[in-house]
Order: C-alpha cells, then structure tokens, then sequence
C-alpha cells in the first residue's frame, strides 16, 4: 500500500510550494506559455480563411490571401518566440530550486544524527543531492512546462472545436475519459518499480564507492570477479526492472497513439455520414481535422511524460523522506566554557536500532586540564564515551555533565567552540596549507603560521612549493601519516578548546612524529584538558588518570604506577606491549 504520508497528490503539491518565491516569474511564464499556445492555434484559422478565400474566388493572388499569408508567417514567428522565451524562464526557475533543494539537503546531512552515518552508506546520501535532484529539476523544466502548455492548447483547442461544429467535438470528447484510466493504471504499475530502480542506482553507486575506495585490499586479495558479481547482480535487476517499465509503457501508452488515431478516423466517417456534406463546409472539415490533430499532440505529450513524472515522484519523496528526518537536537545554552571538567554519572548506552548494551553503568571524574587516557582492547567503548563527550550521540540512560552543566542544555555551536578532536585520520581539504588551519574562521594568518610553527611542520612549509599557500589534499603524496597529524593539531592550537580529544593519533605513525606529538601534547595539557584513546601505552603513562575499559564497563582506573601495581588487564597489556617492542 503507498505511504499516505508521501502519495503522488501530496508529493506533487509539496514540489509546487517551492514556487512560492518564484511567483513573478512563474507568472511571465505562464504568460509566455499562453502567448505561445494562443499563437498556435491562431495559424490553423488563418489558414482556413486562405483555402475558403481560394475555394471561393478561384484566385490565388488576392491582396487579402496576401494579407493572410504575411500574418500567418509573423504568427509563426512569434510562436517561436514566445516557445523560447517560456523555456528560458522555466529552465531559470528549475535551476534556482533545485539549488535550493540541494542546499536543504546539504543543511538536514549535516545535522543529522550520528547514527543516519552509521547506518546508512554515504552514497545514498550523494545519489539524493545528485541523481534524484536531477529527476525532480524534469518535473520542474520539463514535465510542468509542458503540462501547463498542453493542458492550455487543449482546452482552447477543445473550446474551437464546439464552436466551429459541436458534434463532431462530442463524438471526439468520448476519448478524455479513456485516456483518464488508462494514465491511472500505468500510475498504480509503474511506481513501484521505479521505486526499485532508484534503489538498485543508489546500492550501484554504493558499490563502486567501495570499490574505488578499497582497490588496494580488492586487487591485494584478488577479490575482482567477487566485485564484478555484485556489479552485474545489481546491474541485471536494474535492466529487468527498466524493461518493466518500458513494457507497461509499450502495452498502456503507446497503444494510445493508435486509438487517438482511430477516434480521428470514427469521427470524420460517422459525422459526413450522419450530416450532408452541404451542411458542414470543406473549409470546416478541414479546420476541424487540423484540430483533432492538434488536440492529440498534447495528450500524446501528456501521457508520453508518465515515466519522467513516476521518475520525478520517486525521487522526490526519497528527497523529502531525509528532509523530514529527525534532526540531532541540542541545547540553547551558547555561554561559553569555564572550564575543561567532565562528569559521567550512571551512564549507560546502546547505539539506536540496536539492542546491545555499549556502555554499563559509567561513573568518571575529569577534573579541569587533567589528562586521561582509555584504554582497552578493540570494541571496549573508548571511541563511543569520546563520542558521548562530542555530542554526537544522546545517552541511553545516566547524565554527562561538561562544566557542571548537563551536555543535553549545551548548544551545538558551544559543543563544537569547545571541544575538539585529533582522529587517527585527519581529515585534510583540498586547499592550502591556511585553509586546512583555519577551516574557514575568522582567525589572523598570523595566528594560523603560527600554529603550523609550533606543530613542528616548519620542515613540511619548506619543501612545499609554495611554502604554507600550497595546495594540498587527503591524498596528498606530499604528506606522510605523521604530518597529517601535525595538522589536525595545529587547527587545535588556533582554537584552543577546554577539552581536546585524540582518538588513537598516534596508532598509524612514526616514532618521531610520536615524539613531536607529546611534546605539543605537553603544551596543550597546561590551557585544556586532554583525553587520549591509547593504543599505544607507552605514550600515556605521564597520564594523571587511566581508565581502563573492557565490554562497556570500567573495570581498572588509576594512573600508570598504581595500575602496574594492581597488575590487572592494564599491566598485563603494558608488559605485552613492552615485552613485543623488546623483541
């Protein structure tokens, strides 16, 4: 059964809302449209009164068929015209909303909850701002325009033709409502379909996506032809499902062609029938069938754009299903922090749409510019409680307070002025040196160089090109791991935030960048308070507090010496380490 919440009516209706802004030049449009169409039509009659002017008078040359003829010609070109024109401004309008539509996108993917990022594959996200924005600019370019234009020259045309002889218009106005039914069915058949055809689009894209990104283990474990398999899979339920499509559309619409035409034949042959030929004049006859003929050109326009109006449809509600979506909610608090203290108090925590308990019962006291580290083995809930911390995700159960304040009442904008994190992959742009730094705000390059200086990166300035305004990119050749790291830190030196977070920085890199490291690390620990996720133990025993996590649960806390002592999970993971590196 199709979701009331998003049925065709509705959809349709929320996609013309966007008009609102545009109503001035949707107005000249529609003007444009009339104008053309109102042209149009006008060129039949004129040349109806040219033949009845030759059938009369036997005369050719006449200075009023010359008339006629020059009027016809300017007709013509203003029909032109005004084609063009419309087109213009309705492709001018397509194009600002649809830039609207994508920016709103963009707007709700970024403030949508952590676990819409978890759950879903990027590229689904890509295929709405891209594929499914091009499917609904048709309804806006092409499929509307062309509605409005037919469904005008229809009417007007529909209207001439009971003017200029009634019944031959009744018998030929017998075909609206067959044409009406057979329009519904291919409806009601042809949208679930292309339902599935967006889908298998999104999941290709999704799959070349991984592909691209994971070439090196594909070719390293000579997966090929596994990845090969799943693009044809995908790619043959695409072609079986296109050929549906075009199969409803061969055995409802096409059809249609021939029964317009039969119309056509029935009405001419059972009118001259029914009436002597001395009643209905040649010139009549001919104005008439020139009419029918322009009649059956905007239904055959109408109905041929089921498919690109059922494509339209899909998309949409795929677009207007994320936008709807709920938003990550956050406080209305915007003071800024006092201080770096962390609070979890009673915390527990599954990840939504799941029903495994992450965290149990987490009780932790960070005192202000303290350094902490968690450790624990892969899937023990270090990276989740820095998620906790970060606002990305609401707790299940408990409370987390950050300056005595609950998290929940903090704004996004004080979460994210106050907290940051280094990640085992730093994210770098693809832009200069600055602009990595700065991101964007409003900060001195003066205060931005200086950074770079004390992240340690003046060697990496001086083999670049053109020094700190070189471009660079995540795959940069010019930047090893460790650098990498030096610049995630140096946008954290700019911004001098109350907590820092690293997120197992130092897991992937040299041992003199590891150095480096610490040594801003040391810095930083006099203005912040520091959280580090270990996974090298070695660089966390300065710690004032080791949390020691296994299964969600906090099972060891206390600083190197005292957990060495208790010789628990900690220090048989130590002696590991410095046992292997002795090797």
């Amino acid at each position: 059964m199709e979701d009331q919440q998003y049925s065709s009516w509705k959809i349709i209706k929320r996609l013309l809302s966007y008009y609102k802004k545009k109503k001035y030049l949707l107005l000249i449009s529609c003007i444009l449209i009339l104008l053309a169409t109102v042209t149009e039509i006008a060129c039949p009659i004129i040349l109806s009164n040219f033949i009845n002017n030759v059938l009369k008078y036997h005369v050719l040359k006449m200075k009023k068929n010359l008339y006629l003829i020059s009027f016809f010609i300017i007709l013509q070109i203003l029909s032109s015209l005004f084609n063009y024109l419309y087109t213009i401004y309705f492709s001018k309008i397509s194009t600002e909303i649809i830039q609207e539509l994508r920016i709103n996108i963009m707007n709700i993917a970024l403030k949508q909850p952590m676990q819409v990022f978890d759950q879903k594959p990027i590229n689904s996200i890509i295929t709405k701002i891209t594929n499914d924005t091009e499917s609904v600019k048709e309804f806006y370019e092409t499929i509307l325009s062309s509605f409005l234009k037919n469904f005008i020259l229809f009417s007007i045309i529909l209207t001439s033709m009971f003017l200029l002889e009634w019944r031959m218009a009744l018998i030929s106005s017998l075909m609206i409502p067959i044409i009406s039914i057979i329009v519904m069915i291919h409806q009601y058949y042809s949208k679930p379909i292309i339902k599935k055809i967006k889908s298998s689009l999104s999941n290709l894209n999704n799959i070349i996506n991984e592909i691209i990104n994971g070439i090196t283990i594909i070719q390293q474990f000579n997966q090929e032809k596994r990845f090969i398999e799943k693009i044809n899979y995908i790619n043959n339920k695409n072609y079986l499902n296109r050929i549906k499509t075009l199969k409803i559309d061969n055995l409802l619409l096409r059809p249609l062609l021939n029964l317009i035409s039969s119309i056509v034949l029935s009405c001419i042959i059972v009118t001259l029938k029914l009436f002597p030929i001395a009643i209905i004049k040649i010139s009549i006859i001919h104005t008439f069938i020139n009419y029918l003929r322009h009649l059956n050109e905007p239904i055959i326009a109408i109905t041929g754009q089921q498919s690109l109006l059922q494509q339209a449809i899909v998309s949409a509600e795929r677009i207007f299903k994320f936008i709807d979506s709920p938003i990550k909610q956050y406080g209305n608090d915007l003071a800024l922090l006092r201080s770096g203290e962390i609070k979890f108090k009673n915390v527990c925590f599954t990840y939504p749409g799941t029903e495994k308990k992450i965290l149990h019962n987490i009780n932790i006291n960070i005192p202000d510019k303290s350094c902490v580290a968690l450790v624990g083995k892969t899937g023990s809930g270090k990276t989740t409680l820095s998620n906790l911390i970060l606002g990305h995700y609401t707790v299940t159960q408990g409370k987390i307070y950050i300056d005595k304040k609950s998290i929940n009442t903090l704004s996004n904008n004080t979460l994210r002025e106050n907290i940051s994190i280094v990640q085992q992959e730093p994210t770098i742009l693809y832009d200069n040196l600055i602009n990595n730094i700065s991101l964007n705000r409003k900060i001195e390059e003066k205060k931005v160089i200086n950074a770079l200086y004390k992240s340690q990166l003046k060697q990496l300035i001086e083999t670049l090109p053109n020094g700190y305004m070189s471009i660079i990119g995540q795959n940069s050749d010019s930047l090893s791991q460790g650098q990498k790291q030096l610049i995630g830190i140096a946008r954290i030196l700019v911004s001098n935030p109350k907590i820092l977070i690293f997120d197992e920085a130092t897991a992937s890199i040299d041992s003199e960048s590891e150095q480096k490291i610490q040594k801003i690390l040391s810095s930083i620990q006099k203005k912040s308070t520091v959280i580090i996720i270990a996974h090298r133990l070695s660089t966390i025993i300065n710690c004032n507090i080791i949390i020691v996590l296994e299964k969600g649960k906090i099972i060891e806390i206390g600083n190197h010496q005292q957990l060495l002592q208790k010789k628990g999970l900690y220090y048989k993971m130590f002696t590991y380490q410095h046992d292997y590196k002795n090797i």
